[in-house]
């Protein structure tokens, strides 16, 4: 049937879902406690910095292997992030930092100052981010409804199975830092109008990734201009891999795009010995 039936969503954790805000317009989720079992993860991921993840648990101060789910929810002009883990046995954790106040706000604790704060919901869940986006993230807990219909529709296309996944409901974008081969991203960007991006990693020992990241655009004439801006991107890729990086050129192989009307598809599929290359392309190089 077209129903959608809950289980078919990648598992926004329940203890998270009913902390979205209504205006939610991005989100995007890592199921780290199934991620650490598939086998490529020793191999490829353990040893190295995820940046978002790092920053969640140094300042929260836990162990990486004591948090289960991270879960980013913007509004596109300000965003937090969701942690479900073991954060605490003594009921609260030691989160102050030097210029850190203690404020309440509508029962809840936060921690932080009137920029950005952590969020204390329970023993197992919080919240870190814009101050702003942790008080509307309270009062979604009073209403506790899950994503706003467009993105739970969206979130609808992303198999269960996926460890790592977003979607995008429109409006603003953060522009991305990047330089090199990802320079073009904020222009590619700039012509998806609503889009969704899921990655699975194998859990046999072969361990390859694969994804799929789809982007409709606002007119045939932008889809055209997006799936060449991929397709050059790809490109330049190729042509500028030395014959020194064949696993790098295993990576730029393994993307596809197609285009069906305003719709954008770019296909990933990564075998296990290309993952090392393309972990170093998204998250930088390791020092080995």
């Amino acid at each position: 049937s077209s129903d959608v039936c809950s289980s078919d969503l990648p598992r926004i954790d329940p203890a998270l879902a009913g902390l979205i805000p209504s205006n939610t317009t991005l989100m995007a989720g890592a199921r780290l406690e199934v991620l650490r079992k598939a086998p490529i993860y020793d191999k490829a991921l353990a040893h190295r910095s995820i940046p978002q993840v790092d920053q969640f648990t140094t300042r929260i101060g836990i162990n990486q292997k004591d948090l289960w789910e991270l879960l980013y929810v913007s509004n596109g002009k300000s965003g937090a992030i969701l942690g479900h883990g073991m954060f605490s046995d003594e009921g609260e954790p030691k989160l102050q930092q030097r210029n850190d106040n203690r404020f309440g706000y509508k029962g809840f604790t936060l921690v932080g100052n009137e920029i950005n704060a952590i969020l204390l919901i329970n023993q197992t869940v919080l919240a870190m981010g814009d101050t702003d986006e942790l008080r509307a993230m309270v009062d979604a807990h009073e209403k506790s409804a899950g994503p706003p219909k467009a993105m739970a529709d969206l979130i609808a296309r992303i198999p269960a199975a996926a460890q790592v996944w977003g979607a995008y409901g429109g409006g603003q974008l953060a522009s991305f830092d990047s330089k090199g081969n990802l320079a073009n991203i904020n222009k590619i960007l700039s012509l998806i109008q609503t889009g969704t991006l899921y990655l699975q990693v194998s859990n046999d020992v072969s361990g390859g990734i694969s994804g799929v990241a789809e982007g409709a655009s606002p007119s045939d004439q932008a889809a055209e201009q997006l799936e060449s801006g991929l397709r050059g991107m790809i490109g330049l890729g190729q042509i500028s891999t030395s014959a020194k990086q064949p696993q790098l050129s295993k990576v730029w192989d393994g993307l596809r795009t197609s285009r069906e009307n305003r719709e954008v598809t770019l296909r990933i599929n990564e075998p296990g010995d290309a993952v090392d290359s393309l972990l170093d392309l998204l998250l930088g190089r390791v020092g080995k």
